[in-house]
């Protein structure tokens, strides 16, 4: 039942979506992050629903009127040079058959990452944008928040199989990143049950990221909470949500989990931080054999390359560690545009913050930069142990901080806010030319 149904909803939007592409920009990220076919248990499983979308969005792209022109920018030029220089490192690769794979599914990736630089042009789109990815990943936020209350946290959640999220370290990491973006959301909410409900959403999420059992995910919600406390408004709610939650979970969960995240004291001595630190030592090697290319995708695949790089006695595995499998697959200069593009997101949105500073109309700006910065840092901090270095989310993430300099430089924000508070005063003046005279400084 699940399968008709879900090939009925997937098939009804094509005609939506060749008539306007950007419905086809939200249909393939909501199939890419919440992976709705994983949840049926027939044909729809493993049918190419998003293939197909990608496709009539494409098309529809193609022949469509809307402006198609992506300004040139740091962050585009970094995800240029940075697939410029996957496509070299594979073309060496060690894996070569698995390697090509990966990056066809790299390239696919940054396919909807150019999409999105080409539709989201104003502050509607991109605010529906960040709704379809909050609702998308959130969904196993609050499934695993659920499940982990009936059950007492005696299971571990995990997310659908076969997806960027099946792990539980991933899954942790991508809940992480969408907590400050429903805080946008909830900021940005006319309505007090839009407000509350979001608000209950957050606490169910987190503790769906305490179900995951993931003690990278652990330490990436501590930090969201303090950087939530110093770059979000009204500062008292996220303080007294935090402290209740964490004191709930420490008396609700089971000592196993207890004990799992007391091993953080002393993490060293675990086993899986041992295989850990063995696969940081076996990218390392690789990249200083192979300094400019390394490995190619999935090196950590090769056995013959775990015996002449990895350290003795190790255990092969895959590199948990985004900066250590992007250093092993794509060499020094590979994580060089790796660190650099997370740099100059991080950037793209501090200046949108100062430019945003006291503008009532732009408020809906230096809020989502804010949290754009918060969600990156969850990534930054969560990445140091999972291998999600080519997380489609993230990408998607740094397009969109591409573009929110962009929407309120050239004025291109609607003036109705979408969900601004009508309590809020109007900025006199053109606030958009004000906006666009500061970034120029």
């Amino acid at each position: 039942m699940r399968d008709i149904v879900l090939a009925l909803f997937i098939f009804g939007t094509i005609p939506f979506i060749l008539s306007r592409p950007y419905i086809g920009l939200l249909v393939w990220s909501w199939l890419g992050y919440m992976n709705p076919n994983r949840l049926c248990y027939g044909f729809a499983n493993n049918f190419p629903w998003v293939q197909i979308v990608a496709i009539a969005t494409l098309v529809s792209l193609a022949f469509s009127k809307e402006q198609k022109a992506i300004r040139m920018s740091p962050i585009v030029v970094l995800l240029t040079l940075l697939f410029a220089w996957t496509t070299l490192a594979t073309v060496f690769a060690v894996q070569t058959v698995s390697a090509w794979q990966t990056w066809q599914e790299f390239g696919k990736t940054l396919i909807m990452v150019v999409v999105t630089l080409m539709l989201v042009k104003d502050r509607q789109r991109m605010h529906w944008l960040i709704w379809l990815i909050v609702i998308s990943v959130g969904f196993y936020g609050l499934r695993g928040g659920v499940f982990t209350i009936l059950h007492g946290g005696a299971y571990h959640v995990y997310g659908p199989a076969k997806s960027f999220i099946a792990d539980n370290n991933d899954l942790a990491q991508a809940l992480c990143m969408i907590l400050p973006l429903t805080r946008y959301l909830q900021l940005q909410a006319n309505r007090k049950a839009v407000r509350v409900g979001l608000g209950f959403a957050m606490g169910i999420i987190i503790i769906g990221i305490f179900g995951t059992y993931s003690r990278g995910g652990l330490v990436a919600l501590a930090i969201v909470g303090v950087a939530l406390f110093l770059k979000s408004r009204r500062r008292l709610t996220i303080v007294v949500a935090l402290v209740v939650l964490g004191v709930a979970a420490y008396h609700f969960m089971p000592q196993e989990w207890i004990a799992r995240m007391d091993t953080l004291h002393h993490a060293e001595q675990t086993d899986s931080a041992q295989t850990r630190i063995q696969s940081w030592e076996f990218a390392t090697n690789v990249a200083l054999h192979r300094p400019l290319i390394g490995g190619g995708f999935n090196v950590y695949e090769s056995s013959a390359m775990w015996r002449a790089y990895g350290p003795e006695g190790a255990t092969p595995r895959a590199i948990h560690s985004i900066y250590f499998r992007i250093l092993g697959e794509q060499g020094f200069p590979g994580l060089f545009l790796f660190i650099a593009l997370l740099a100059a997101s991080w950037r793209k949105c501090a200046k949108v913050r100062r430019t945003s500073r006291g503008l009532p109309e732009e408020k809906w700006a230096f809020d989502l930069a804010s949290m754009l910065q918060v969600s990156l840092l969850a990534f930054i901090v969560a990445g140091l142990a999972t291998t999600s270095s080519y997380f489609d989310l993230s990408y998607q993430l740094v397009a969109v901080c591409a573009l929110l300099a962009t929407i309120i430089e050239h004025g291109s924000a609607q003036t109705h806010e979408v969900g601004a508070d009508p309590r809020v005063p109007r900025a006199h003046g053109n606030t958009a030319n004000t906006v666009a005279r500061r970034i120029g400084q």
